[in-house]
């Protein structure tokens, strides 16, 4: 994968939910390695401003939901990467919030860029969630697996591809749509208690502090490292391949979460505990895995960040690896 990149070097994209833990990757990979001048906006509601973000990088805060407000920049964007969404927690405290920055901006954006598509746009990508799949009929689940949606957030992920979709083969509004699972990597959020088991490990590790896992340990996920899902998303923005279809983004393979505290306790020296507590009481899904074959296949996309490598890199270990703009390893 070469030049894989090439059609969006140098280009104007636009970035919703561009603070958040995947968006502000996809941003500096965007503005870093392909040079290309990146206009975010983000509501900060769960985000704040960095510091030190590239100077290609412009940031407006302001509520994705109403598209007519960012008009502007919208018609100056070739790409638009629609990342805002609300939280897990969030979306079953306040459902009409999820359904209105989930789905509602999706539907808005889409309808905008209907009735005034400019005419160097290129496509939208919609970030949906492995949530969809609920309890999976199989394991890995490919995109022809039905949804079984267990809470507000995967109902709201799964309307927004529909309308991703749907714009695609009603108006002909160039789109893809790809399904993250459990992506993670260094500087992700630790403050939500229903997201990110490993950072949270990490951060009871840092602390020497037990490892809390809920229930048996035994319920499995696919983590995905943040520099793959990043490629990933940037390849169904840019392939032909991509238009009009919908992509899983994982590695296929399962890991439970015992097995994933034995990982990080090793790279810490076997020194941590573990304890066990009480399930969650949302998204108590007992195995969970993507099968990336269609992006393998259509698109040349492979994760290829194994996961205790992942793990080295979050922890900032030195044998860190970065997606070049090459779409190589260095």
């Amino acid at each position: 994968m070469t030049s894989g990149f090439d059609p969006i070097r140098g280009e104007t994209v636009l970035v919703t939910g561009g603070l958040g833990f995947c968006g502000l990757n996809l941003s500096r990979f965007l503005a870093e390695e392909l040079s290309c001048r990146v206009i975010v906006i983000d509501d900060c509601s769960n985000s704040r401003l960095p510091g030190d973000l590239p100077s290609t990088v412009e940031v407006t805060v302001g509520d994705v939901r109403e598209p007519l407000t960012h008009a502007s920049l919208l018609r100056e964007s070739r790409w638009i990467f629609h990342l805002a969404c609300r939280t897990i927690l969030t979306c079953s405290k306040d459902p009409e919030s999820d359904l209105a920055v989930n789905s509602l901006s999706t539907l808005r954006l889409l309808e905008w860029l209907r009735a005034n598509r400019p005419p160097h746009f290129q496509r939208f990508v919609y970030t949906s969630s492995t949530s969809i799949y609920g309890n999976c009929r199989h394991v890995p689940s490919d995109e022809l697996d039905p949804p079984h949606i267990l809470n507000h957030y995967a109902a709201s992920k799964l309307l927004g591809e529909h309308y991703t979709l749907l714009y695609h083969m009603a108006y002909d509004v160039p789109t893809a749509c790809v399904r993250y699972s459990n992506v993670y990597g260094p500087g992700q959020s630790t403050g939500n208690p229903y997201c990110g088991v490993i950072g949270k490990f990490l951060d009871a590790a840092r602390e020497g502090a037990p490892l809390m896992i809920h229930g048996d340990g035994e319920q499995t996920r696919d983590y995905t490292y943040i520099a793959d899902a990043v490629e990933a998303t940037v390849l169904a923005a840019v392939s032909p391949k991509a238009l009009g279809d919908v992509f899983n983004v994982g590695t296929g393979i399962e890991t439970s979460v015992n097995t994933l505290a034995q990982e990080i306790n090793a790279l810490f020296g076997g020194s941590l505990r573990v304890e066990h507590v009480d399930r969650r009481d949302i998204d108590n899904i007992r195995r969970r895995a993507l099968m990336p074959e269609k992006i393998r296949v259509r698109l040349g996309w492979q994760p290829r960040t194994r996961l205790r490598e992942g793990l080295r890199l979050t922890i900032g270990a030195p044998q860190a690896r970065t997606v070049a703009a090459d779409g190589q390893r260095r």
